[in-house]
């Protein structure tokens, strides 16, 4: 291992909420040692190790500037493969995928909920595990986030990330963006159709009529799903979807001074007087950068 700190003329820490390995992108001046691929990195602020990973990219110019791109393990998991899903819930998928990639697992929740049986094909692991975690979200409301906590890959309930934090007016934020919308993820009707069954029952469809579809206009989610599926289930997975769907979107980009201790999933309070904001918000991407000084931009959504 080399230590290069004094060398590096950049570098910048990006991470995203189940979306995703994380990336470390830095710049170092140096005519003898070069980094190359698949050379393991880490860096450290603060006396704090930030990201364990491996270079997947480096790059030179003439001024004998090097860049390199390195990424955390989650990076080996973009494999696509064929993979069966029987009685599985989002842990055991994780806990599959570590065992196939032969990483090292870390603190692996256990979400509970047993996905629906299926072979996934053609897919990443990534998305597939995603794609459990969503399926846990839409049924039990419960977030999670995968990820790699330097060099061990993670399962953790976003309640369980919550910080002691502050963001806002006179507390380390500079710059902000605030949106509200009904433009994506918002649907006030959720039609469900039950492939194959041809009774009146095999269709179901949950609104808020009274209420939403008269302030917002008619915005439907619409899905259809194997009859084999319990209809006590569809008609549960409904009423979630439109709990879910039916509220309006708000989401929050801030300029900070930066903080190590926040990653994507990492959740804190903001108080922004000027749109009366004073609530819980989790971290959907993070970039750091710490050179000249600690900076980080956040994208958050507001739980």
């Amino acid at each position: 291992m080399y230590e290069i700190s004094e060398l590096v003329t950049s570098i910048s820490y990006s991470d995203k909420l189940n979306d995703g390995c994380s990336k470390l992108e830095f710049s170092y001046i140096d005519d003898k040692l070069t980094i190359e691929n698949g050379s393991p990195v880490r860096f450290k602020y603060d006396n704090k190790y930030i990201f364990s990973g491996i270079a997947f990219k480096h790059g030179h110019t003439k001024d004998k500037e090097i860049a390199i791109t390195a990424y955390d393990q989650l990076r080996y998991c973009k494999a696509k493969d064929e993979i069966v899903v029987l009685k599985d819930t989002a842990t055991t998928l994780t806990k599959r995928m570590c065992t196939y990639f032969g990483l090292r697992a870390g603190v692996l929740t256990d979400t509970k909920y047993v996905l629906a049986t299926g072979v996934q094909d053609g897919k990443t692991w990534l998305d597939i595990v995603y794609d459990g975690i969503s399926e846990t979200l839409v049924n039990t409301g419960r977030k999670f986030c995968l990820r790699d906590e330097c060099g061990v890959i993670t399962l953790r309930d976003l309640d369980d990330l919550k910080l002691d934090l502050i963001l806002g007016d006179e507390s380390l934020c500079y710059d902000f963006n605030y949106e509200k919308s009904i433009d994506d993820e918002f649907y006030n009707r959720i039609k469900i159709y039950v492939k194959g069954d041809k009774d009146k029952n095999g269709q179901f469809i949950v609104e808020d009529g009274d209420s939403s579809i008269k302030k917002y206009g008619l915005l439907q989610y619409f899905e259809s799903i194997d009859k084999e599926i319990n209809i006590s289930k569809v008609k549960a997975k409904a009423k979630a979807l439109l709990g879910l769907y039916n509220q309006e979107v708000e989401s929050l980009s801030l300029e900070c001074l930066g903080d190590t201790s926040i990653r994507a999933g990492s959740s804190f309070y903001v108080y922004i007087d000027g749109v009366k904001l004073n609530k819980q918000l989790f971290v959907k991407s993070v970039t750091h950068k710490f050179l000249p000084n600690h900076t980080m931009s956040l994208e958050v959504a507001i739980s």
